[in-house]
Formats: structure tokens, C-alpha cells, sequence
């Protein structure tokens, strides 16, 4: 016969339990370092890769707006950051038609693969690539009219990636950026350990997770947001690339 504890509960299914728990407040735990750490990601995306869309379908709504906030015109070409198993990709292409281009950035090999094969079985081979890599390592003469960044919260908060971003920015090169991010904890802490738990495989640090966009604004001062979900823990905002002044690599004459 099982053992069971006082409340009448076999043993095992309590130790499963506190186990359970012990591995997300690890997890949780593991969370608060101070930087975004690629090679975790890369690892944690191999994992979730195989049931990664099936986990999405809470976000499905809140994607196609930023989509549509791009407001992507025929013939240009429109980067998706971290476009992970290519949700967004075909609805991209379709934005920018035929005579348009849409590259996908993937830090995960086996993410980027799921894209692929997406954008193979919807016959857009030829008007979609995807790219395998750090985000910062981009060609430095690739140039984009729009930038899409979803649920890509470690992308925001390395200063590597958003200035490879600017560098690559056109003109007026629109960007739209849906995510998480914490309520004002004094009085969401209990909604924001729920969203710590939630985003705990996702992300790799917490930090700036009260404002994710706060180092966009050196790029692009008037990034807003418009609009929210799941009890204002997602939010939708959009703005536009400034110029960014030309780097000289002229010598300052000597005093």
C-alpha cells in the first residue's frame, strides 16, 4: 500500500508536486541575471521548438495587429526579428507582395527550421529567407522599411542587436513591437509572478521587463503604445527609425 501524507494524498504525488514547484522557482530564480545569455536561449528554443506553436495560440490575435500596425506597402522589405517557427512570415509577404521581401532572424536552428518548411508548404521560397544567427550579426548592407519584433523580449534588451537594427533602418523605417512586460508592482505582484512563471522558458533575463522598449527609445524616440491584452500584460506599440548620425572614422587632429 502507498504511503500517504496527513491530508490523505499519496506521498509520491506531494513530492511530484513540491518538485514541480522547487523546478519553476528555480527557473524563476535563474531568470533575475542581470543579462540576456544567447547560448541559454539557443538551448531552451531546441526544447521548445517541436510544441512551440501550439503554446502560441494566446498571442495569435495580438500578432496580426502588429502586423497591420506596420502598414507595409507593396515592394518593400520588412524584417521579423526572432521570427521563430514563422508564424508571422506568410501574412508579411502578403503585406509586401510580390515585388517585396521579408528576411526572418532566428537564433535557434531547430525554430528556424519549422519556418522553412512553413514557408516551403505556402509556395513563398522565393520571397521569404530566414536567417540563422545573432540578430547582431546581421550584413551590415542590409537595409529594411519595417521591423516586426514578437514576444522577442531578449532581442530588446541587448544593445548589440538594436544598434545593428538602427544601422539598418531606412528612412522612416517603421517598427511594431508586441510583447510581455510587469504591471507597476504595487499593485500587480501577484499578476506579475504569473507572468515571470509564464515567460520563465522564453526569456532569458528580467530584466527591463517593466518597460521592454526602453532601449528602442535611443532609436526611436516617439515609439508608443497602442493598445494591450491579457490584463495589460501584453502590449502592442509602434513608431518610426530616426536617422542615426554617421560614425567617423577620421582621426581627431592632435592638440
Amino acid at each position: 500500500m502507498r504511503g500517504t501524507d496527513a491530508m490523505g494524498a499519496p506521498e509520491s504525488a506531494r513530492a511530484g508536486a513540491a518538485a514541480g514547484r522547487e523546478s519553476a522557482l528555480a527557473a524563476i530564480r535563474a531568470d533575475l541575471r542581470a543579462k540576456v545569455d544567447a547560448d541559454l536561449a539557443r538551448a531552451r528554443y531546441r526544447d521548445l521548438a517541436e510544441g512551440y506553436d501550439g503554446t502560441c495560440r494566446r498571442i495569435q490575435s495580438i500578432r496580426a495587429a502588429a502586423v497591420a500596425a506596420l502598414d507595409l506597402r507593396p515592394g518593400q522589405h520588412v524584417a521579423d526579428i526572432a521570427c521563430g517557427t514563422g508564424a508571422t512570415l506568410p501574412a508579411l509577404a502578403h503585406a509586401v507582395g510580390v515585388q517585396g521581401r521579408v528576411t526572418g532572424f532566428e537564433l535557434s536552428p531547430e525554430m528556424a527550421a519549422i519556418a522553412s518548411a512553413r514557408i516551403e508548404a505556402a509556395g513563398l521560397t522565393g520571397r521569404v529567407r530566414i536567417i540563422i544567427g545573432p540578430v547582431e550579426n546581421m550584413d551590415a548592407a542590409e537595409q529594411f522599411d519595417a521591423f516586426l519584433f514578437c514576444y522577442t523580449h531578449d532581442v530588446l534588451q541587448s544593445p548589440q542587436s538594436l544598434s545593428a537594427l538602427a544601422a539598418a533602418a531606412r528612412p522612416g523605417a517603421r517598427i511594431a513591437v508586441a510583447g510581455a512586460r510587469f504591471l507597476p508592482w504595487w499593485w500587480g505582484f501577484g499578476i506579475n509572478l504569473f507572468t515571470a512563471y509564464r515567460a520563465r522558458h522564453y526569456l532569458t533575463s528580467y530584466r527591463g521587463l517593466g518597460q521592454p522598449w526602453r532601449g528602442l527609445l535611443d532609436y526611436v524616440p516617439g515609439f508608443h503604445i497602442i493598445g494591450t491584452e491579457h490584463f495589460g500584460t501584453s502590449y502592442l506599440g509602434t513608431g518610426t527609425f530616426v536617422p542615426q548620425p554617421k560614425q567617423s572614422n577620421l582621426r581627431k587632429p592632435s592638440k
